[in-house]
C-alpha cells in the first residue's frame, strides 16, 4: 500500500485523506452488506427473529438480557420454534426447538454438524481433546473406552460403593442440622456431595467437601475456577489477547498447571501401584490406565488426563443441579413428594433401609420424577452444532455450511407442541404414561443428549440421582425457608445453575 501511494507522488495530507475515503468506503460496503446483522453472518430474509444493528446484530440485546437461556425462550414464545438471530464474533445462530431438528443434527446428518472449533479453543486448555470437545477417530476411540469402561461390573461395583458411602456422610450432616432446627444450603450440600464422590471415584481421594467445608481442597477450587472462565470467555472475543495481561489470564494458567500437575500426578501414582497389585486399586483413572479399545489400545497420558476432566465436569454438575432443582420441585409440590413416599416405604424396610444396586430401578416414580425434573430444567439447557455442508433441516429451513444451528432444552421442555397442554407442569407421572415410558424418545427429551454421542453416563447419574434422593426422602422431610425467590433463578454459565442458595429446613419423618 505504501508503495503504491509513493508511486502515486501523494502528499502525506493527500495519502491521508485517500486513506480515510477507502476507510469510510469500506465500512459503508460492511454497512450495506450487513444492514441488520453481525458480521461474517449471511443476510437471511427468509428467517425470522430480532432484527440487529449494523456489524453488531443482536449483541446489544444479548448482553442486556438476565440469561441466554431466557432470552433464547422469550424469542420462541414470540417467533415460535424456528427463529435466528446473529452476533458478532459467532455469526448467525439459527435456533430450531424441534425434535425433528435435534434428530436431524444428532443422528441422520451427524457428520454434517461435527463439534464447532468455538467451544475447542475456548475449553481446549482445561478439556483438551476429551470426548466432549473432539470428533472423528479421537472421539470415536475414546467413546469405544468409555463405553466398555462403563459396562464393566468393576465399574458399577464403583460407583454404587461410593455413592452409598457419601450418602452416608450427607446423612450424618442433615441430622445435625435437623437436631438443631438450623436451615442448611441444599444446592451447596450436592456440589460437596458430587464432588467428593467424584473425587473417590476417579481418584480415590477424599477431598473433603462435606467433612471439611471450609477448607476446600485446592483442586476443587481450581476446577470450578476454570469453568467459570471458560463460559466467560464466550462473552469475551477478545479473550485470547486480554488473558495475556489480565489477572484472569494470570489465574487461569495457575489453575490449569495445578490442575494438570494434579492428574499427572494420579496417573504415575496409579501406574506404580497397578504395576504391584492389581486387584487393591479401585479408581476410575486405574480402570482408564488398564481399559483398552477392541483393537487393544490404550489411552495414552495425555488422553487419560482429558478423559478424566471430561467426565469429572459431565457428573459432578449434572448430578448437583439435578438434585437441587428436584429437591426444589419436591418441596413445592406435596403431592409428588407423598407419591414418593409411597413408593420408598413399599420397596425398603427395616430388614432392607439400603436398596442394592439391582433394587434402585424398582423406583420407577422416583426416576420418573428424576426425569420431569430434567426436561423444566436441562442441566444443559442450549445445545447447537457447526454446519460444514449445506443442507436443510425437515422443517424446509435451508442451513449454509458455517452457521449454528441450536436448540433451547428450556423451551423444549416447556413446549405444549411437544408435552401437551400441561407442559409447564411438574408432572412426573407423564413419564410413566407415555408409550416409551421411562425410556423417552431423545431428540423430543434430548436431557442426556441424543444419536452417536448420547450421554454414556446416564445410568450413573440416574443410580446416585435416585439413590440419595431415596435414602434423604425416606429420612427426612425438607420444607422450602419462606422468603426465598420461588422459582429460583439461574444465572449465564455452561449449565443451568441456580443463582443463590437453596435453603430448606429439615426435620426428621420419624425421629430415631
Amino acid at each position: 500500500m505504501i508503495q503504491i501511494l509513493q508511486k502515486l507522488n501523494l502528499t502525506t495530507f493527500d495519502a491521508f485523506i485517500l486513506c480515510l475515503i477507502s476507510f469510510v468506503s469500506y465500512i459503508i460496503h460492511l454497512l450495506i452488506k450487513h444492514p441488520d446483522c453481525a458480521i461474517g453472518a449471511r443476510h437471511r430474509k427468509d428467517l425470522v427473529g430480532p432484527k440487529g444493528i449494523p456489524l453488531l446484530g443482536n449483541l446489544i440485546s444479548l448482553i442486556k438480557r438476565k440469561t441466554i437461556v431466557q432470552y433464547e425462550h422469550e424469542l420462541a414464545n414470540k417467533y415460535g420454534s424456528n427463529f435466528s438471530f446473529t452476533v458478532l464474533g459467532q455469526g448467525r445462530l439459527i435456533v430450531s426447538n424441534d425434535p425433528r431438528t435435534v434428530e436431524h443434527i444428532l443422528k441422520t446428518n451427524f457428520d454434517d454438524y461435527p463439534k464447532g472449533e468455538i467451544f475447542y479453543e475456548i475449553a481446549n486448555d482445561i478439556f483438551g481433546d476429551g470426548i466432549f470437545s473432539v470428533n472423528g477417530h479421537m472421539w470415536k476411540f475414546q467413546r469405544r473406552i468409555i463405553s466398555h469402561l462403563f459396562q464393566g461390573k468393576n465399574f458399577r461395583n464403583l460407583i454404587y460403593t461410593s455413592v452409598i458411602r457419601k450418602s452416608e456422610v450427607v446423612i450424618n450432616i442433615l441430622k445435625k442440622y435437623a437436631d438443631i432446627g438450623k436451615p442448611i444450603n441444599l444446592k451447596d450440600l450436592f456440589f460437596r456431595f458430587t464432588m467428593d464422590t467424584f473425587g473417590d471415584i476417579s481418584f480415590g481421594v477424599d477431598f473433603g467437601c462435606l467433612t471439611h467445608p471450609d477448607e476446600m481442597a485446592q483442586f476443587v477450587t481450581y476446577f470450578d475456577f476454570t469453568q467459570n472462565r471458560i463460559f466467560e470467555r464466550f462473552e469475551e472475543p477478545f479473550w485470547k489477547f486480554t488473558e495475556k495481561f489480565s489477572e484472569k489470564g494470570q489465574q487461569m494458567r495457575k489453575a490449569c498447571k495445578y490442575i494438570d500437575d494434579y492428574i499427572y500426578n494420579m496417573i504415575n501414582k496409579y501406574k506404580s501401584q497397578l504395576e504391584v497389585d492389581r486387584e487393591s486399586v479401585k479408581s476410575l483413572l486405574a480402570l482408564l490406565i488398564e481399559a483398552v479399545d477392541d483393537n487393544g489400545k490404550k489411552l495414552n497420558d495425555k488422553e487419560l488426563r482429558d478423559v478424566a476432566l471430561n467426565l469429572i465436569l459431565a457428573g459432578r454438575d449434572t448430578t448437583a443441579l439435578s438434585l437441587s432443582w428436584m429437591m426444589y420441585l419436591i418441596m413445592t409440590n406435596h403431592s409428588v413428594e407423598n407419591s414418593l413416599l409411597q413408593e420408598i416405604n413399599t420397596i425398603l424396610s427395616v430388614e432392607m433401609p439400603i436398596p442394592s444396586y439391582d433394587d434402585l430401578k424398582l423406583f420407577q416414580y422416583t426416576t420418573a420424577t428424576f426425569y420431569e425434573t430434567l426436561r423444566l430444567y436441562p442441566i444443559v439447557p442450549i445445545n447447537g452444532r457447526v454446519c460444514v455442508k449445506d443442507n436443510v433441516l425437515p422443517n424446509k429451513i435451508p442451513i449454509f455450511a458455517g452457521e449454528c444451528v441450536k436448540f433451547n432444552l428450556y423451551s423444549m421442555g416447556r413446549n405444549e407442541k411437544i408435552w401437551g397442554k400441561d407442559a409447564k407442569q411438574f408432572n412426573p407421572k407423564r413419564f410413566l404414561e407415555l408409550e416409551d415410558g421411562l425410556r423417552p424418545n431423545q431428540f423430543k427429551f434430548p436431557a442426556f443428549h441424543a444419536g452417536p454421542r448420547t450421554c454414556l453416563g446416564q445410568q450413573f447419574a440416574t443410580i446416585e440421582v435416585v439413590a440419595l434422593a431415596v435414602l434423604l426422602l425416606k429420612e427426612f422431610k425438607f420444607e422450602l425457608v419462606p422468603g426465598q425467590k420461588s422459582p429460583p433463578e439461574f444465572k449465564d454459565a455452561l449449565t443451568l445453575l441456580m443463582k443463590d442458595p437453596l435453603m430448606a429446613k429439615v426435620s426428621y419423618r420419624t425421629k430415631n
